[in-house]
């Protein structure tokens, strides 16, 4: 019994450690969904363009994202009301 104990917590432990690397890396790949975009751009060596650039990309792919998930909302209260005609 205790042998399985001892494998379950070493399991877990691999469990716990594989998560915070992967969070880890979708932090360093999606910084905009923690912190806002104006903190990535904080260094002077880069080109004032080059950043407005990567700049208004980024805004303008959030954008993008809110709208849809806005428009995925809309479209399930509609397929609610659809089933649900009375309530």
């Amino acid at each position: 019994m205790r042998l399985i104990k001892k494998i379950k917590r070493f399991f877990f432990g691999i469990h716990e450690i594989i998560w915070v690397v992967v969070h880890e890396i979708e932090n360093w790949l999606y910084p905009y969904c923690d912190r806002p975009v104006d903190d990535i751009f904080q260094d002077d060596e880069e080109g004032i363009d080059e950043s407005s650039y990567v700049h208004s990309q980024i805004e303008s792919a959030n954008q993008r994202i809110e709208r849809l998930q806005d428009e995925m909302i809309h479209v399930l209260n509609e397929l609610n009301k659809i089933k649900n005609p009375n309530g």
